[in-house]
C-alpha cells in the first residue's frame, strides 16, 4: 500500500511539473502599459564599441488605440522627443522615421515558432525621404538575458525589414534593416535589442545596442 502511495504522490508530482513547465512557456498576451511606467535603456554604438545616449521612455497617456510616450535623458529629464505606440507596443516611429503604419515588432499572443508579415510607408520630413517598407517576424525560443537591470527570462524576436527609397528626381536605392529582440513579460518590453542595417546601396551602415537599466511598472 506504501509503496502505491508513494507512486500516486510522484505522478502527481511530475504533473505538476509539467503543467508549470507549460505555464512557463505558454502563449505570451500583449502587455498591460499604465501611465507611469517607464524603461530606461543604455544604447552603445557596435561600430565603436563605446556608450552612447541614457535615455528613459515614459508612458504618458493610454486611450483605446494606442500609446503615448515622452523619451527623455535619464541625467537631466530633457525632453528628446515624444512618441507614440500600439496597445502591443509597436513603435510608429523607426529613429526619425515616422511610418503611417506601425513596426510590427510584436504579434500577441506571442509563442515560440509564430511568424508574421507587415509593410508600412516612412518618411523623414526633416531629410526629405520617403521608404516603403516589408517586415518579417518571427519568435525564435525562451532565452535567459542579463543586463544592467537584471536577469530576466525572455522570448527572442528576429524581425527584418525590406526598406525601397522614394526619391522625386533619381533612383531611391534600397537596403534592410536587422532586428533581435529580447522580449520579457516581467517588464512589458524589450530588455535587449540589437540592431542593424544598411544604407540605400546595400553597404552596412548603423550597428546599435540597447540594454534596460532600470524600470517601473505602476
Amino acid at each position: 500500500m506504501q509503496r502505491h502511495i508513494n507512486s500516486a504522490v510522484l505522478a502527481l508530482g511530475l504533473l505538476c511539473s509539467g503543467l508549470a513547465a507549460a505555464d512557463e512557456h505558454a502563449p505570451v498576451a500583449a502587455p498591460k502599459i499604465s501611465v507611469g511606467d517607464s524603461w530606461t535603456y543604455q544604447l552603445t554604438d557596435l561600430w565603436k564599441n563605446e556608450p552612447g545616449d541614457l535615455n528613459r521612455t515614459e508612458v504618458t497617456a493610454v486611450n483605446d488605440s494606442d500609446i503615448l510616450a515622452d523619451i527623455k535623458h535619464a541625467a537631466t529629464g530633457a525632453l528628446v522627443a515624444q512618441t507614440r505606440f500600439t496597445r502591443e507596443m509597436n513603435p510608429f516611429d523607426l529613429g526619425k522615421t515616422h511610418l503611417d503604419q506601425a513596426f510590427v515588432r510584436y504579434a500577441f499572443p506571442l509563442e515560440v515558432g509564430k511568424e508574421w508579415k507587415s509593410t508600412a510607408s516612412g518618411d523623414n520630413a526633416a531629410a526629405g525621404k520617403r521608404w516603403r517598407y516589408q517586415f518579417e517576424g518571427k519568435v525564435v525560443g525562451w532565452e535567459k538575458v542579463k543586463v544592467p537591470a537584471g536577469e530576466f527570462d525572455a522570448l527572442k524576436i528576429a524581425v527584418v525589414g525590406y526598406f525601397q527609397g522614394e526619391q522625386v528626381s533619381r533612383r531611391g536605392g534600397s537596403g534592410q534593416l536587422n532586428e533581435t529582440v529580447w522580449y520579457a513579460p516581467a517588464v512589458n518590453n524589450y530588455v535587449k535589442l540589437e540592431y542593424n542595417d544598411t544604407n540605400l546601396q546595400g553597404h552596412p551602415h548603423n550597428r546599435h545596442l540597447w540594454e534596460l537599466t532600470d524600470y517601473a511598472r505602476k
